[in-house]
């Protein structure tokens, strides 16, 4: 674990319009909180497809730690961005489990290329949605009723696989 009061180096990378952050190491509770107000900052400076959180390199997960990971990506949906937690060891999936921690609301891959698989669908969706929104203005409200239906649809299959580790 690394000291509390040296500042973490962890690069956050782009690919396929999203951002990855890549946690390559067991964290202090104030490293997650440097990390999460870093990733936050980024989401919210520019327009970006989804966000990955990749926990592949932690091997043991307390709750505190768990909490920052899973309100981050709480607070990238707030701000706009879908987000996806992958990499999740069957260790760390069991204690998230043992300890009766909060997974309603997240959604998870087995690994980097199912979360980004995830995002891209996610955004082509979205784009498709608001180009058939916008095709027929004399029909607006039926594409609200659309739109909605869409977003419910979508909603379920979200919660269907919060689930799934």
């Amino acid at each position: 674990m690394n000291d509390p009061l040296e500042p973490v180096k962890i690069t956050i990378h782009e690919t396929q319009g999203c951002l990855v952050l890549p946690i390559q190491e067991e964290l202090s509770k104030e490293a997650a909180q440097q990390i999460q107000r870093s990733l936050l900052e980024q989401v919210h400076g520019k327009s970006v497809k989804g966000v990955v959180i990749d926990l592949s390199g932690v091997k043991i997960l307390d709750g505190a730690l768990w909490e920052i990971f899973s309100k981050t990506a709480q607070m990238v949906k707030m701000l706009g961005a879908p987000s996806v937690i992958t990499g999740l060891s069957p260790g760390v999936v069991a204690s998230i489990i043992d300890l009766n921690l909060e997974i309603n609301g997240l959604t998870t891959a087995m690994n980097l290329k199912d979360a980004l698989e995830i995002l891209t669908q996610s955004a082509e969706l979205e784009v498709d949605n608001d180009d058939e929104a916008g095709n027929d203005s004399e029909n607006e409200d039926d594409n609200l009723d659309i739109d909605d239906e869409w977003n419910r649809e979508t909603e379920k299959e979200l919660d269907n696989e919060d689930t799934k580790f």
